[in-house]
């Protein structure tokens, strides 16, 4: 049986869902990944988790939403790397009516999945509005994926640090999924390069020192495909076991 909604008839996916299958939507994002990820790193590994998850709930996913909110300069981004983003509001909206619309063919059980450490607010308040009147249907939001690594995993990707998520863009944890998922399309990537970030606070316009020239701001040499694996694995464990406990 299929997970993913574009290979069903309306029909099909109306029973579906009427019989209690979550509905998935994934949202990604297309921006700069450094010189060695692609640019739709961010949509693939979140398509990747959705489909992981929809085959572990029983669920069906939607297309992925290929575009995100702009990113910014603490995550190796911003105005320095510029490419194609949903502003905010558009963003809001767009995922605001994917909601409703999946309302109305009949999903009692939503589902959002983000990667892109930039969505998360807005994913929250874009499920307010079409939840907020319904007594049958409920959405789960999980825009942090990584809270599920285990401990040994978080060690195993920061070897005696603490990790620095939005710092970790294109680093160690995207490098390694991706070799996982995609391997031809990962490069080398490449050594630290200097620059002078600002630490708990942003500056407008970004000055040219805030953002690393490679966009990268971690070494990410040593990470592997077999590490990448795991943390999938740990990801969608951990995802599906959330929404089991909800019922």
């Amino acid at each position: 049986m299929s997970t993913h909604s574009a290979d069903l008839s309306w029909f099909a996916l109306r029973d579906r869902l009427a019989a209690g299958s979550p509905l998935i939507l994934s949202v990604g994002s297309f921006e700069q990944h450094g010189p060695h990820l692609p640019m739709a790193t961010d949509s693939i590994i979140v398509e990747a988790l959705a489909t992981g998850v929809a085959e572990a709930v029983g669920g069906i996913t939607l297309p992925v939403l290929p575009f995100g909110a702009p990113s910014r300069p603490r995550s190796g981004g911003g105005p320095a790397f510029p490419g194609p983003a949903l502003r905010l509001p558009t963003l809001l909206a767009a995922v605001e009516q994917i909601a409703t619309d999946a309302l109305a063919v009949g999903a009692t059980r939503l589902v959002a999945l983000s990667w892109h450490w930039e969505n998360a607010a807005i994913l929250w308040d874009a499920l307010h509005g079409p939840l907020a009147g319904s007594t049958t249907a409920r959405a789960f939001l999980f825009d942090a994926p990584w809270d599920y690594l285990t401990p040994e995993l978080v060690e195993e990707l920061f070897p005696g640090e603490e990790p620095d998520w939005p710092s970790d863009h294109a680093g160690h944890l995207e490098t390694a999924i991706m070799r996982h998922l995609a391997p031809d399309l990962v490069g080398e990537p490449p050594a630290p390069v200097p620059f002078a970030p600002r630490r708990g606070y942003d500056v407008l316009p970004t000055p040219a020192d805030a953002v690393p020239g490679t966009g990268v701001v971690l070494d990410a040499r040593a990470m592997t495909a077999a590490t990448g694996e795991r943390c999938v694995a740990a990801m969608v464990d951990g995802i599906a076991a959330a929404i089991r406990a909800e019922g």
